[in-house]
């Protein structure tokens, strides 16, 4: 209740202040409080406050539910958390290091079996054009056999009519 008495005095010596003539020409805009709240969000120390409050909040909350547990008849876990020793930045580092050897190792890794898949498929694009070359060719030669006999003649100089088996033309 003191409090609010003081921030009205407050506010109307302010507003007594803007109303006079010396601070007519100079008028200051004044930051609202939620600007200044948002102000105050980007310090270090609001952040601290912050954290100090969520830690304060989780452990009353742990508190407040045992206590329930208790009530209700239930066992309580007298386990506490185990905490992790903290590693020395020697260790936190050569820990970082390993990691990143493993992912660049990783990367070499996938490097490698992308260029085989390559070199794999390189092959078989060219065995399949040689194998299309081959049979390109064969058609070819059979073209040319085909019409090589289309240009064979008989003993007496006329064109031989359509391929016949000679086997059983006497």
């Amino acid at each position: 209740m003191l409090k609010i008495l003081k921030n009205l005095k407050l506010i109307s010596r302010i507003h007594a202040c803007l109303r006079s003539d010396e601070w007519k020409g100079n008028l200051v805009k004044m930051a609202t409080a939620k600007q200044q709240h948002n102000r105050k969000k980007f310090t270090k120390e609001y952040k601290v406050k912050e954290i100090q409050k969520s830690i304060t909040k989780k452990t009353r909350l742990r508190k407040n539910y045992l206590k329930a547990l208790k009530e209700e008849g239930y066992d309580i876990p007298d386990k506490k958390p185990e905490s992790k020793t903290k590693l020395s930045v020697r260790e936190l580092k050569q820990q970082h290091t390993l990691e990143g050897k493993r992912k660049i190792d990783e990367k070499k890794e996938i490097i490698r079996e992308r260029k085989r898949a390559k070199r794999v498929e390189a092959e078989e694009r060219r065995a399949q054009q040689l194998e299309n070359i081959k049979m390109a060719k064969a058609k070819q030669l059979e073209r040319e056999k085909r019409s090589q006999k289309l240009t064979q003649k008989t003993r007496r100089g006329q064109p031989l009519m359509g391929t016949k088996n000679r086997k059983f033309v006497g």
